[in-house]
């Protein structure tokens, strides 16, 4: 039994979103009762909501966390016997491990929920699973006429990160701000100076850079980063030793995205694979969990992947079993993203238990039911095919989960108007890393505060000394300049420590190429493109196992440099 209330006689966790587990039903929609007539619970697993799923503006400036609520009603609690039982249930999520929100969501109006594999059902373990594809493709570079010396080259799976850009042409690495400004570059294995790069990137071209193809890739995905591994030590290894490689860079790059396909074409990175799944691919025990969640909420669930189905099915049994079809209304493998979402003729086929192909006709919902009765494994196919299987007559009624930001989340967004739930798995370490290093960025404020100071005050001053001028007061627009050039000073001195302070604070999360989601001052160009396509985004996809079916996402008031500043000054 439980009747606990707020001041308005309403459950106290009435409009909470995130969960956590509770072995008992509740009807959060309801009115609490009195404590003479209190609500029945029965026996059934289900979820409870946290009180806040995100950050509110409270009426003194401060930001209330998701986590505020729940130290509220613990340390209410404390006091009161009448509530300690919920409060005992409201296990915190680790931040990290939160759905956060760009573009409201209600999940009620979501019919159908898909998921990539690669990455995204299935975590690959990147200090062995990268690992297969960097060796095979030194083995097929080799193949090419490389020399025999790049046999030693070493793979870090930490040394780049994604949304970084490569300059095929130039054999450079580069983080953009959300402005496509350069903010760090790379020639091969080696920095560029600041000079270097403002030259190459700011004042080299007629107009400024898009940084798109054919002369520029994105590392979408975690896949391109032994794409990036590899370019960057050829480029330097045909620096140093021209005569071994004579390839143009834009040439190295071809042959080693090249490469890096090939292994995962010729079965050699599936065959590792199926003898030892465990090392290469982490198990998620949730995943059953989540998957059982979301259908018992009525929604339609799906696999959409590019991996074809034999090498699917090796990967979703060692996740699900061998029943693991049997947690999806249907699963598309071979899709070829991001033609699948773009070109509505490519055919589709049905998959057969022997792995045989069979062309499917899908003129209309009675093909569509027919088709689902004979097998609900198919292969190829285009958006147009996965929308009457699931009997969708709008692509905002489905939700997909992906990690690609172009494959799964930027095409299907911008195309077909799904909503989108983009897998980061390095967000559970950049937020662990922000907590550590909260004391440098406090730092960094303080000295940017105390620098917009000086600048004002620098701007009053010699504003007055402007006018003492015009007014002829030579003398005392004179006794000015030395003011001015005191407060020039404290500006340059100011600037070159926040710069360092900067430089440490990013250092703190990658030694090369700093925060994820930023870019100096500014949100990274990745932090943007997760902004502007990702509805929500969350490090990994069994953290949906912390959210109702039904659950509202709703995201943060957008605040624009004015918006600030009238909050600050009223």
């Amino acid at each position: 039994r439980l009747y606990v209330m707020d001041k308005r006689n309403r459950m106290l966790l009435a409009t909470a979103h995130l969960l956590t587990t509770l072995p008992v039903a509740l009807a959060l929609s309801q009115p609490a009762r009195t404590a003479a007539h209190p609500i029945s619970l029965s026996l059934s697993p289900i979820r409870v909501h946290r009180y806040f799923a995100v950050a509110t503006a409270a009426s003194d400036g401060s930001r209330r966390t998701p986590f505020r609520r729940t130290r509220q009603v613990r340390a209410a609690a404390e006091v009161d016997p009448d509530i300690a039982d919920i409060a005992d249930v409201l296990q915190e999520c680790p931040p990290g491990r939160d759905v956060f929100c760009n573009r409201a969501l209600n999940m009620r109006q979501i019919q159908a929920v898909g998921f990539d594999m690669d990455y995204t059902l299935a975590e690959y373990i990147p200090e062995t699973f990268d690992l297969l594809a960097f060796d095979g493709a030194l083995i097929k570079l080799r193949g090419m006429g490389y020399p025999k010396a790049i046999e030693t080259f070493k793979y870090d799976p930490y040394a780049y990160q994604r949304g970084l850009v490569i300059d095929k042409r130039r054999g450079n690495l580069l983080k953009l701000d959300r402005h496509k400004y350069v903010k760090v570059a790379y020639h091969g294995l080696n920095r560029m100076s600041a000079d270097e790069r403002k030259a190459m990137y700011a004042q080299s071209f007629e107009r400024q850079p898009q940084f798109t193809p054919p002369d520029f890739a994105s590392m979408d995905t975690s896949f391109l980063a032994v794409d990036a591994s590899l370019y960057a030590q050829l480029v330097t290894y045909k620096d140093e030793n021209p005569d071994e490689v004579p390839q143009s860079y834009e040439l190295i790059y071809k042959q080693v995205r090249r490469a890096v396909d090939l292994c995962h074409c010729d079965g050699a990175i599936k065959d590792a694979v199926a003898v030892q799944p465990g090392k290469y691919i982490r198990y998620t025990p949730e995943l059953p969990r989540m998957l059982t969640q979301l259908r018992a909420g009525g929604k339609q669930l799906f696999v959409l992947t590019n991996s074809l189905y034999d090498y699917t099915d090796l990967v979703m049994t060692y996740l699900l079993g061998e029943e693991w079809i049997e947690f999806f209304d249907m699963v598309v493998c071979g899709a070829r993203k991001p033609g699948f979402l773009l070109d509505p003729y490519l055919p589709i086929f049905q998959v057969r238990q022997d792995g045989s192909l069979v062309n499917v006709e899908m003129g209309g919902a009675k093909h569509a039911d027919a088709a689902l009765e004979i097998g609900r494994v198919f292969q190829g196919g285009n958006w147009n095919h996965l929308h009457s299987l699931l009997k969708l007559s709008t692509g905002s009624d489905l939700l997909y989960v992906g990690d690609h930001m172009y494959s799964d989340i930027l095409r299907s967004k911008r195309t077909l108007g799904w909503r989108t739930l983009l897998i980061v798995p390095e967000l559970e370490e950049e937020m662990g890393c922000a907590a550590q290093a909260e004391e440098l960025q406090e730092a960094v404020d303080e000295s940017r505060a105390t620098r917009a100071e000086i600048e004002a005050e620098y701007t009053s001053k010699m504003m007055a000394k402007l006018r003492l001028e015009e007014e002829g007061a030579a003398a005392a627009a004179a006794a000015l300049e030395s003011e001015l050039g005191r407060l020039h000073a404290e500006q340059v001195e100011l600037t070159a420590e926040i710069n360092r302070a900067m430089s440490a604070y990013h250092d703190a999360f990658h030694p090369q190429w700093g925060r994820l989601f930023k870019a100096g001052h500014q949100n990274s160009r990745w932090a943007q493109q997760v902004e502007d396509y990702a509805c929500i985004y969350t490090s990994r996809v069994t953290n949906l196992v912390h959210v109702a079916p039904d659950v509202s996402f709703h995201a943060l008031s957008d605040l624009m440099p004015h918006d600030r500043a009238s909050c600050e000054r009223y």
